[in-house]
């Protein structure tokens, strides 16, 4: 499991609402954002239509219809994100997976320091200091015990030396103790013990912990909702450079929650994590620019946000750039490019990805023609989306009974392959 963004609440959906995803994690982690509120806890805002893209000849790839931006959280505690969408809208031809501006973000812990292998004699070692009452020793055993390094894996365990240096008011500890108690991991989930370890770490200026406050109020978990407060938390949380605080302020800019809505601030603070490495920040941040309108519209920064995030298995990012490739916006026109970028989307369930790709077999660009596959990936998408019924059984029509019967039984059998 990845530590600095692990799943759990979602809070700003695709995130708080643009994409916020709300996972909690206790190393640093939305979005969508989904974002789910940032890092885990993501918010999504809703995304205009997308613009008619450039022609192109034959079958044209279909942009994703513009909906509800959320935050996606890449990891956090924020506002419920809705996945796929943009701060208000999607770009010419690209689908509108648009902002995560989230209501789900997830919360983040802090992250491994990437020490190589404990001896068993330095696990001793630190042990002894431990039992002796060093704080900084008790957390560093309980982050072996919470990851199974060197140590038997045991969340209560590792909960349990975390309280011990929490108590003697150490902030990484309060912090990670607090998604603890926000996750249920090793110990029964409890939200306000969740926000009041939360809280003590945030006031001793721990960014991550005032990421996961923030998302926490966004969201009225463990305390009342109060999205005014959840934006200074984050705010303190992104000035000192924390991605995920980052992620969850520019979700609230994006949507307007707890401040006046700013897309141009909600760009800014999406590029400040994306630049860390922030998936749904980089997914926002191409869509974002895709759209234009408050901000000036620029593809090819658009295609590198995505591409960014899709490289880090964002399905839906992965699915936008292979629009662009196939429209040549913002990259050169390559419908292999496409049709690569399509299918990695496809292959996690993304159903706008699924019908594209169906397209291109039917048509036979980027990849060699095939009714069989074309049939496949249609039916999937309409699977999943009932409007693509019609394009499903016109699919079907080059295909004898047997070839459709065959193709049924693999689509009826097939399962999504979530990102490696």
């Amino acid at each position: 499991m990845n530590d600095r963004y692990p799943t759990g609440l979602r809070a700003l959906p695709a995130g708080l609402s643009l994409l916020l995803v709300a996972a909690l994690s206790c190393m640093a982690v939305p979005a969508s954002a989904k974002p789910q509120p940032p890092a885990k806890n993501t918010a999504k805002s809703g995304a205009k239509a997308p613009a008619k893209p450039a022609a192109r000849p034959a079958a044209k790839a279909t942009a994703r219809p513009a909906g509800k931006a959320a935050v996606k959280t890449g990891g956090k505690s924020a506002p419920s994100p809705t996945r796929n969408a943009p701060a208000k809208a999607a770009a010419a031809g690209v689908a509108a997976g648009a902002v995560a501006a989230g209501t789900a973000a997830a919360a983040v812990g802090h992250a491994p320091k990437g020490e190589p292998g404990l001896s068993a004699a330095e696990v001793a070692a630190l042990h002894q200091h431990a039992e002796q009452g060093e704080a900084s020793a008790q957390y560093a055993l309980g982050s072996l015990y919470k990851r199974g390094q060197g140590v038997a894996l045991s969340a209560e365990t590792a909960a349990q030396w975390y309280e011990k240096s929490a108590q003697q008011g150490y902030a990484p500890a309060q912090s990670d103790l607090g998604l603890m108690y926000a996750n249920g991991r090793g110990v029964a989930r409890d939200d306000a013990q969740a926000v009041q370890w939360y809280r003590k770490a945030a006031e001793q200026g721990d960014a991550v912990a005032q990421n996961n406050l923030g998302l926490m109020l966004a969201e009225g978990r463990g305390a009342a909702k109060d999205p005014a407060q959840a934006v200074q938390w984050f705010q303190r949380s992104a000035e000192q450079g924390e991605a995920a605080g980052q992620y969850s302020l520019g979700v609230m800019y994006a949507t307007g929650r707890g401040v006046a809505e700013d897309v141009a601030q909600a760009l800014r603070w999406f590029v400040a994590a994306a630049g860390q490495g922030h998936a749904d920040a980089q997914f926002n941040a191409g869509m974002l620019y895709a759209e234009g309108g408050v901000v000036d519209r620029d593809m090819a920064q658009a295609a590198h946000w995505l591409e960014k995030a899709a490289e880090q298995g964002n399905a839906a990012a992965q699915s936008n750039l292979g629009v662009l490739y196939a429209n040549g916006q913002g990259v050169p026109a390559s419908d292999e490019k496409a049709a690569r970028w399509l299918e990695r989307a496809a292959q996690q369930g993304d159903a706008l990805a699924q019908s594209n790709l169906a397209s291109l077999y039917a048509s036979g660009k980027g990849v060699e023609r095939s009714p069989s596959q074309a049939y496949f990936w249609m039916l999937l998408a309409a699977g999943r989306d009932s409007s693509l019924a019609a394009k499903r059984d016109s699919m079907a029509q080059p295909l004898s009974a047997a070839e459709r019967a065959r193709t049924e039984r693999q689509a009826a059998a097939w399962k999504a392959k979530p990102a490696p």
